[in-house]
């Protein structure tokens, strides 16, 4: 095990068994997993969704995500974040994002790497690689060259 290898949370381990056996069609265990992640933590993680290695839940009470959502890379989301869809479609964040708390991602839109979210913002318009958003709605406020 390597030593700077960041501590997964306890809900992240959940949702890998949960997808773990959605991915070998064990279905009712998955189901079983996802509701009980919606008792024990107050959030709803679809087995569906997609969370690559290193995404980790900073705080796991009240994340909400859409079953066809899709997450980089060592991305870090703080409570009571929403990532949600509409009927064009749902987001897709990128690597090393971070997600404040509060923050709410709407939509087909495209979170690009590196982006940092402000804890309340609201993400209705996709933000290109290396930038901080914040507001309501997300403005770009720091752009990294």
């Amino acid at each position: 095990m390597e030593k700077n290898k960041e501590k997964r949370s306890v809900l992240i381990k959940w949702y890998r068994v949960e997808n773990y056996f959605y991915k070998h069609n064990m279905v009712l265990f998955s189901k079983i997993i996802y509701h009980m992640i919606q008792i024990i933590f107050g959030s709803t993680i679809p087995y569906q969704c997609v969370l690559e290695d290193g995404v980790n839940f900073a705080h796991f009470h009240g994340i909400v995500l859409n079953h066809e959502c899709f997450i980089g890379k060592n991305t870090k989301i703080y409570h009571n974040v929403t990532v949600g869809g509409t009927d064009k479609g749902v987001p897709k964040i990128g690597k090393n994002c971070i997600l404040g708390a509060n923050s709410v991602v709407l939509g087909n839109i495209v979170i690009g790497d590196n982006v940092i979210v402000g804890a309340g913002s609201v993400v209705t318009k996709s933000i290109p690689s290396n930038c901080t958003v914040c507001g309501v709605p997300a403005k770009i406020i720091k752009h990294k060259t």
